[in-house]
């Protein structure tokens, strides 16, 4: 996002902060898939694809969203010490310019483990409809 200001009134409430409807709709799913998963169905999906959203950025935000999910949980439930502030805000830097992946070869390599991904199992929701 690169503007502190900007995270804060996200992290404060995302339905009033000063964020593109294509952003709301994405945090509007990710809400809801915290609150409770076993409700999402495929208009939900089919709403963040409406607001400009692939396959493939819905499932890498679904599976960023619940592994930090499952590590807030695992912090909380065992005790382990969390980051100080410090070190999320230089991890933040680090990722918005340098993103996840280290190198290029890094995209090649998943590719090459025939791996898919961004595929987002519509069958499933389909069935919730």
């Amino acid at each position: 996002m690169g503007d502190r200001a900007l995270v804060d009134a996200v992290l404060s409430d995302y339905t009033t902060a000063p964020i593109s409807e294509k952003d709301r709709a994405l945090f509007q799913f990710l809400a809801k898939m915290i609150e409770d998963s076993t409700t999402i169905t495929h208009g939900d999906a089919d709403a963040v694809r409406a607001a400009g959203w692939s396959d493939e950025a819905l499932y890498d935000a679904i599976t960023v969203c619940a592994l930090f999910q499952f590590y807030n949980n695992w912090i909380d439930a065992t005790g382990v010490s969390d980051l100080p502030a410090f070190a999320y805000e230089m991890s933040g830097k680090r990722l918005a310019t340098t993103g996840y992946a280290t190198d290029a070869a890094a995209g090649q390599r998943m590719a090459d483990s025939g791996l898919e991904r961004g595929a987002v199992d519509t069958e499933a929701l389909s069935s919730k409809a």
